[in-house]
């Protein structure tokens, strides 16, 4: 009979104490409500970190073509001045010697890149 003592204690609630540790323990909040972890600003201020997340974003993008449009240009630049500086017997040799040089230089920065995003 013992076991159905247990089994009645249990029917009437009498574990709710133990509920009460396991509330405490996840945070103090009730099902549906925020917890103070959530912190601050769940409103409204999220609005403005997401438009100024997407500023900053922005700012990358123009920054990478920028960068992008840079490259281009010295690349090209450093190509004409190795055809104005260099006789024109060694301008293929030249180029050929640069563009190994920015061939490796890209290969290393993918190099990184990959080791980084995997």
């Amino acid at each position: 009979m013992s076991d159905s003592t247990s089994d009645d204690a249990t029917a009437q609630g009498d574990d709710q104490p133990t509920d009460d540790r396991a509330r405490s323990a996840d945070g103090g909040g009730a099902v549906g409500q925020a917890s103070d972890r959530d912190g601050p600003g769940t409103g409204g201020s999220e609005d403005g970190r997401d438009i100024v997340g997407y500023v900053q974003w922005a700012a990358f993008a123009i920054l990478c073509l920028l960068a992008l449009v840079a490259t281009f240009r010295f690349y090209f630049a450093a190509s004409e001045a190795i055809r104005v500086w260099f006789s024109p017997d060694f301008v293929p040799v030249f180029q050929a010697v640069f563009n190994l040089v920015v061939l490796a230089a890209s290969a290393i920065g993918i190099s990184v890149l990959v080791r980084r995003i995997a």
